[in-house]
This record gives C-alpha cells, sequence and structure tokens, in this order.
C-alpha cells in the first residue's frame, strides 16, 4: 500500500504550488490528499474546487479582515482539516502556513502522532506584514499570541520551507538547528513572446498590477510621480481592484499622471498586452510591510517588465543582480524620478531582458522543482 500524504491550503490560493508539491511526492510513492476550505476569503463567498484528489472542509464565513469572525474562521478550518487528516492517517503532512492556526494544529497532531513529518511552508508573516505599526504596538500582546501559534508549529515541524530569504533572516531564533529550505513562488512560464522590446516614445509609462489595498504606499507613488511629471508625461495603467481604488486614482491624478484604469484582468495574454506598453511595473509597498517578495513582481517578471521597487531583502537583492528596477528612494523621489526620466529605450530593453533571465533561473516551475527534488 502506497504511503499517504496530505496537503493543505486554507486560502486555496497557491494551488499551482501545491500541485509541484504534490507531483513531487507522487514520485516519490506517495498517495496525496490536498485540503482546502468551501469559503473564498478573497471574494467572501462559497468556494469550491476542481483540483483531482482534493477535498473542501468547512470555514466560516466573515466579512472583515481584522476581525475575531476571522480568526474564529481560520481556528475552525484548522479544527476540521485535522478531524480529516485523522481519518487520513497519513505519513506526511504537507501545510501552507498562514493562517497560524494551522501550524499549531499540525503540532498539536505531531504530539498526538510523533512518526508523522510535518513540512511546512510559510507563504507570509503573520503579524509581521499587518501594515500599521501603530495597531501592531497597541495591541502587541494579542500580536505576540497570534506569531506564537506559527512558532508552535515551528518547534515542531521536520521541513520548513519559506518563500523568501528575508523571512528566514526574520524569524532566525525560531528556525535555528531547523531542516529549511528557500522555495520561490513560481509562475507556469514567460508570458512575453520573442524578445523583449521597450516602448518609445517620450511619455514614461508605469503600471500597477494586483489589489489595491492598505498594504501599498500610495502617498509614495503619489510623491514620486509628482516629481516625474515635471520632467516628462507619464501614464499610470492599473489593473486590479481594491478597497482603496479610488484614493489611488486620485492621487496619481492630483500627482500630475494620465490614468488608464483597465480593472480586473486574469487574461495572460489582455495582461501582456498592457505590459509591453509600459517601461516599469509598481512595487510600492509601506515600509511596515515585512515581505521579500510579492506575487505582482511575479506577475512583471514573468511578463518581462523591470520594477520600480521598494521591497527588502530577496527582491531588491535580485533587481540589483539582474538589473531588473529601480529602487525607489521614499527619502528623496525626486532623485527617484531622475533616475527613471533618464532611462533610454536601450537600457530599458536591457532590463526588460535581465528581468527575464532573473524570472528563467529563480521563478520558473523548473527552477522550483529542481529545489522541491530533496523534499523528504
Amino acid at each position: 500500500m502506497a504511503k499517504r500524504a496530505v496537503c493543505v491550503s486554507c486560502f486555496d490560493f497557491y494551488d499551482h504550488r501545491v500541485e509541484l508539491v504534490m507531483d513531487q511526492l507522487r514520485e516519490m510513492g506517495y498517495a496525496c490528499t490536498y485540503i482546502t476550505g468551501d469559503y473564498d476569503h478573497f471574494k467572501r463567498q462559497p468556494h469550491t474546487i476542481s483540483m483531482p484528489d482534493g477535498e473542501m472542509v468547512h470555514a466560516p464565513a466573515y466579512r472583515r479582515n481584522i476581525s475575531f469572525a476571522r480568526i474564529r474562521s481560520h481556528r475552525v478550518f484548522a479544527r476540521n482539516v485535522f478531524r480529516r487528516v485523522e481519518e487520513l492517517q497519513p505519513e506526511l503532512i504537507y501545510s501552507m502556513v498562514p493562517p497560524n492556526s494551522l501550524a499549531r494544529a499540525a503540532a498539536q497532531y505531531k504530539k498526538k502522532h510523533p512518526d508523522v513529518r510535518i513540512v511546512l511552508d510559510l507563504y507570509d508573516l503573520w503579524p509581521e506584514t499587518f501594515p500599521s505599526n501603530r495597531v501592531k504596538q497597541l495591541a502587541a500582546p494579542l500580536f505576540a499570541l497570534w506569531g506564537r501559534e506559527r512558532d508552535i508549529g515551528l518547534a515542531a515541524a521536520d521541513r520548513i520551507y519559506t518563500e523568501c530569504d528575508l523571512f528566514r533572516q526574520v524569524l532566525r531564533r525560531q528556525l535555528e538547528g531547523k531542516d529549511v529550505r528557500t522555495l520561490p513562488i513560481c509562475r507556469e512560464g514567460l508570458t512575453l513572446q520573442g524578445e523583449p522590446r521597450a516602448p518609445e516614445g517620450e511619455t514614461l509609462a508605469l503600471c500597477y498590477l494586483g489589489s489595491i489595498n492598505a498594504l501599498i504606499d500610495i502617498e509614495a507613488i503619489a510623491a514620486l510621480l509628482r516629481e516625474l511629471t515635471g520632467l516628462r508625461p507619464v501614464t499610470l495603467h492599473i489593473i486590479g481592484e481594491g478597497d482603496t481604488r479610488e484614493a489611488f486614482v486620485q492621487a496619481a491624478q492630483t500627482a500630475g499622471a494620465q490614468v488608464e484604469y483597465h480593472g480586473r484582468i486574469y487574461d495572460p495574454a489582455a495582461r501582456q498586452a498592457i505590459f509591453d506598453q509600459c517601461h516599469f511595473g509598481i512595487n510600492v509597498m509601506k515600509s511596515s510591510v515585512c515581505v521579500g517578495l510579492t506575487m505582482k513582481s511575479l506577475d512583471y517578471f514573468a511578463a518581462g517588465l523591470p520594477i520600480l521597487n521598494t521591497i527588502e531583502g530577496d527582491t531588491r537583492a535580485l533587481i540589483g543582480e539582474y538589473g531588473a528596477g529601480i529602487e525607489l528612494n521614499r527619502e528623496d523621489p525626486g532623485e527617484t524620478a531622475r533616475a527613471l526620466a533618464a532611462v533610454t529605450t536601450e537600457q530599458n530593453a536591457a532590463m526588460r531582458r535581465g528581468t527575464v533571465r532573473m524570472f528563467t533561473e529563480h521563478f520558473s516551475v523548473a527552477a522550483v522543482r529542481d529545489i522541491l527534488k530533496d523534499l523528504k
């Protein structure tokens, strides 16, 4: 009889990543079961899955991101997952984290079943990525308990993957002596077709892709646009939706940029058509957010689009190594504006070539599969 592995993702958001893990586990002789929730945490509606070998357990609905109802939803989900795990009796459990309650539940399960192998995959850090330093200070005891749930799981895990090296640095005390690997997020492949080409003309075109929420630094982007529009005409393409969309559009227009709002676009070819018109993608988040890579940056990289960046750690190091973007100086946006305005068509094309090479070597499916070969 084949060994059994259970893979868990609360949000069903990294299903492609989990598929790669399950493919590797099957090659190792495991029969795999995937468990996720029946609630879509982004659309706030019931959720269904189509992944083979997939199952759903109940996760209660909630309305607000910051609420006790959300905490309850995650805890009920974790409890329901491990009730099902108890029935399946796997030899290995691979769980995406957050929510932190999954890590704690995995540790509790291992205490009862010490022979089970626990693999935790950290793709985000809660509460470290919470955008408001003021709230972090006011609710410090609650935030400490929140992080403690994850740390209990880390202590019990047999193997830990982190999405980026930055997470390993932030959690170095908790990870000391553990079996830890960096496993970057990845994309199926380049959406760019043919040789990277830079847009021509006087207008500098920027693109923002993704959720428009409290994590992005609208003030920093607007400050840069004010400086930049004094040097060159600027068009800002926005692909996405979110609670702060109107404020973002208004701030960009007030700063002097022409705004092209495209709404949500999921089709890769349609996105690529917009990216091809742009010189840089905007990867600017509030300084309080602890993150080393973003999903939006991977979409930019897969399109061969260099980025305008504030993300520290892995992203900053990689774009420096490959020449795949420009760093935004928050303290002196004028300096960044002058650097952007001075970029020639040939220089932008060279940045695009560096971006393609970086994506292929670090964020392609082939690169991540290679890391997963020693999964055990």
